[in-house]
């Protein structure tokens, strides 16, 4: 995660403003941010992707289709922050204070938003990198379970007995589900190869 480290003090070093950055993926799961543990991280995350989940669920409501949404900005008389995609699954999270300065016409949160999307896209490459890596560890998995339980029913056949029925059957049926797990992760591996491949 080193490199993660790299992309929240190169935000934070460009952007004082930004007092805290939360990475996560779509499930909620928080895998970089600047909070200490005195808050509740897992709870953040979940209500960071209750948020998406909410503008999905309104789009859908208002029969307005989202293929995919770019940044969600919220601002408060003491808070500002802004939500923005990074990679296939991965989001990134900027809190920003408000400036006490009441003579600014323009929030900071507006003033640097170029600059943020700047740095944000210079690490998208490196999350895409870094969801292929998680993707493949994943699919090298299940073909590794795959292929225990095709021993496994290869065994229960040359035994040929009735009382294996049950367990074959059983067998078949997660051999099944691991071959469409394998094609999932297959598909989306190449979605996200494709991505660094239009970027390069």
């Amino acid at each position: 995660m080193d490199m993660v480290f790299k992309n929240i003090n190169r935000i934070k070093n460009a952007l004082p403003e930004v007092k805290h950055v939360a990475m996560f993926y779509d499930n909620g799961t928080i895998f970089q941010t600047t909070f200490e543990q005195d808050i509740n991280i897992p709870k953040l995350g979940e209500n960071l992707a209750e948020v998406l989940n909410n503008m999905r669920q309104l789009y859908d409501i208002c029969r307005i289709k989202l293929n995919t949404y770019e940044k969600i900005i919220f601002e408060t008389n003491n808070l500002s922050i802004m939500i923005l995609k990074l990679g296939e699954e991965s989001n990134i999270a900027l809190f920003f204070e408000k400036e006490e300065d009441e003579t600014l016409k323009i929030s900071a949160i507006r003033r640097y938003l170029a600059k943020i999307e700047d740095l944000v896209d210079m690490d998208r490459n490196d999350i895409l990198f870094q969801e292929i890596l998680s993707k493949e560890e994943e699919l090298k998995k299940n073909q590794e379970k795959l292929k225990i339980v095709e021993t496994e029913l290869k065994g229960l056949e040359i035994e040929d007995i009735k009382q294996n029925d049950q367990e074959k059957i059983a067998l078949n049926s997660k051999s099944e589900q691991l071959n469409i797990a394998i094609e999932k992760i297959t598909n989306e591996l190449d979605l996200l190869k494709s991505k660094i491949h239009k970027k390069n």
